[in-house]
C-alpha cells in the first residue's frame, strides 16, 4: 500500500468514526452539563395521588415561610389585610395566607391560594387550588376548578362544583345538588346531613340460603359460583361465597352475601340487603336505601347510591369508580369516589 492510499484510508475511517459519533453527541453534552435537573410538572391527568398537588404545594409555602427546605418554586405574595381590601384576581403570584380566612364575602382568585388556618368564606366564592391547614366551609354555588384539600373537614354548600380532585384529612360534606369528580377524606357526606342509617333489628328473620341452589348454578371453585343469565336472590337471606351472573343480578330486601358479586349487564341492591366483598359490574350498579357494601365498588357504566346506603366501614376504607355516580342524599362513603365523567348529589 502507497503512502497515497494509506492517507486515504485513514481518512475514510476517521470521516466515518466522526459521522457514527455524531449521534452520540447530544447524549455527550446532556451527561457533562445536565439541563433537566429539575423535576418536571406532572399534568392532573397523570398524577394517581389525589393529593400530589397538595402536597407539592404545601412544600412550597413551608419554603416560603422557612419552615421547610427550597424546593425552587418559592415565588409567593401574601394576602393583604383587611381581606376587604385584597385584590384576589389581580394576584400575580401564587398566595399564601398566614392566619385563617373568614369573610362572609365570596372570595375569587386565579391564583393557587395556601392558608395557615381555616377557611370560611361567603357563596359563589371561586378558586383554581385551595389547602387549608383547618377546617374549609365554602358557601353555596362556590367553585373548585383544579384541587382543593383541607387538613381537617371539607364543607361545600349547595349547588357547588368541585372539579378535579378533592380531599380532606378528617371529612368532606357536600350539600344538595353538588357537583364533584374525585373526592377522597375519611369520611365523605353527601348532602345537608347523613340521615341515620337503619338499626338492625334485633331479631334477624333471615334464613342461611347457598348459592348452589340457584338456578342454573355453576360452581367454579368451592367458594365461587357462575350463573349463565339473569339471577335473583330471595329476600332476607343470607349467602356464603361469592356469585358471578352473566345477565343482570337483583339482590333482595335485607340479604346478605358474604363474598364479592360480579354481574355483566347491571346490579341492584335491594332495601337494607349488605355485601361483605366487592361489587363490579360492566353497566349500571343501583344501591337502594340503606344498602351495605363493604369493599370496592367498580362499574364501567352509571352508580346510583340512595339515601342513607354505606359503603366502606372507618376501619376499612374502599373506593367507588363508575362512569356517572349519583348520590343521594344521607348516603355516607369511607374512602374515595371518582366519577369519570360526572358526578352529582341529589335530594332523595
Amino acid at each position: 500500500m502507497t503512502s497515497g492510499h494509506y492517507i486515504n484510508y485513514v481518512a475514510f475511517v476517521l470521516v466515518c468514526l466522526i459521522l457514527m459519533s455524531l449521534p452520540f453527541l447530544p447524549a455527550l453534552q446532556e451527561w457533562l452539563h445536565p439541563s433537566d435537573a429539575e423535576a418536571l410538572p406532572i399534568s392532573p391527568n397523570y398524577s394517581s395521588e389525589i393529593d400530589h398537588f397538595a402536597k407539592r404545594l404545601q412544600a412550597d409555602a413551608a419554603a416560603r415561610l422557612g419552615q421547610g427546605p427550597s424546593t425552587g418554586y418559592e415565588n409567593f405574595d401574601f394576602v393583604s389585610l383587611p381581606l376587604e381590601n385584597m385584590d384576589w384576581l389581580k394576584a400575580p403570584h401564587r398566595l399564601i395566607s398566614k392566619e385563617s380566612l373568614v369573610t362572609l364575602a365570596p372570595v375569587r382568585t386565579s391564583q393557587a391560594l395556601y392558608v395557615e388556618g381555616s377557611v370560611h368564606v361567603g357563596a359563589e366564592s371561586s378558586f383554581t387550588a385551595l389547602y387549608a391547614t383547618g377546617d374549609m366551609e365554602l358557601g353555596e354555588q362556590s367553585e373548585i376548578h383544579d384541587w382543593a384539600h383541607a387538613g381537617g373537614t371539607l364543607r361545600m354548600g349547595r349547588k357547588s362544583l368541585a372539579l378535579r380532585r378533592v380531599s380532606a384529612g378528617a371529612a368532606i360534606e357536600l350539600k344538595e345538588d353538588a357537583w364533584f369528580e374525585r373526592l377522597q377524606a375519611p369520611v365523605l357526606r353527601f348532602g345537608a346531613s347523613s340521615a341515620p342509617h337503619a338499626r338492625e333489628s334485633s331479631v334477624d328473620v333471615r334464613e342461611p340460603a347457598n348459592f348452589a341452589d340457584l338456578p342454573g348454578a355453576i360452581r367454579q371453585t368451592p367458594s365461587l359460583f357462575l350463573i349463565r343469565g339473569d339471577c335473583t336472590l330471595e329476600a332476607d337471606k343470607i349467602y356464603q361465597g361469592s356469585l358471578v351472573v352473566t345477565g343482570f343480578l337483583t339482590v333482595g330486601e335485607r340479604t346478605v352475601v358474604n363474598g364479592d358479586i360480579k354481574a355483566r349487564e347491571g346490579l341492584s341492591l335491594g332495601e337494607g340487603s349488605s355485601v361483605q366483598g366487592a361489587i363490579t359490574c360492566e353497566k349500571r350498579i343501583y344501591i337502594f336505601t340503606n344498602a351495605r357494601v363493604v369493599g370496592p365498588v367498580i362499574s364501567e357504566g352509571d352508580v346510583l347510591i340512595g339515601s342513607g346506603a354505606l359503603v366502606g366501614l372507618p376501619e376499612a376504607n374502599t373506593s367507588i369508580s363508575a362512569r356517572n355516580i349519583l348520590v343521594e342524599v344521607g348516603a355516607v362513603v369511607h374512602g374515595a369516589v371518582w366519577a369519570h365523567e360526572v358526578g352529582m348529589v341529589k335530594s332523595a
